[in-house]
């Protein structure tokens, strides 16, 4: 079901499970950030229990970990994102993406550590995600010249939501 059709009621359940299945993620840890040249600004986190893949990703960019192993949740970012420590911007989409620049380093200050935290904003259902090395992720959902309209999927046992611009969720559970 299309989620920009359906009922007013239906709409405001989705937004509620989305926020609950964001909440499951406090205290889980984020195993696998893949990001840097190839990707653009776009990043993809591995989060929570890790489950044996049938065959391994040949991708030999990818880390061991993300090569062989699924993650119970899974955040794909596609809009503007910064990565913040206590005292500064560790990195962010604006970043160059050379795999030894600044944007996969701060990534890399992200990749290991549990989260101790989740905020998310309406309407338009910004994200900000604290780690327990005091870094946050920040999420802006906006598009700035990119060619997306989804700003991030997030991957839950149940399915996986789709956040749109202008605060549009939607849902699709898994078969």
């Amino acid at each position: 079901m299309d989620a920009f059709k359906v009922p007013r009621e239906s709409m405001r359940y989705i937004n509620q499970m989305l926020l609950r299945e964001l909440s499951a993620i406090v205290g889980e840890e984020c195993w696998g950030v893949v990001g840097g040249e190839g990707t653009g600004s776009v990043i993809l986190l591995h989060i929570g229990a890790r489950t044996l893949r049938r065959r391994p990703v040949k991708n030999p960019h990818l880390s061991d970990l993300v090569r062989r192993y699924d993650s119970a949740y899974s955040l794909r970012i596609m809009c503007p994102w910064r990565i913040d420590s206590p005292s500064e911007v560790v990195s962010g989409s604006h970043m160059p993406n050379a795999n030894d620049g600044p944007m996969v380093r701060g990534l890399e200050s992200i990749c290991g550590q549990n989260i101790t935290s989740v905020i998310c904003s309406g309407p338009a259902f910004d994200l900000t995600i604290r780690l327990k090395n005091q870094h946050a992720l920040v999420i802006h959902c906006a598009s700035i010249d990119w060619d997306y309209d989804t700003c991030y999927s997030f991957g839950a046992p149940a399915g996986y939501y789709r956040v749109a611009l202008e605060g549009k969720v939607s849902f699709q559970a898994n078969e």
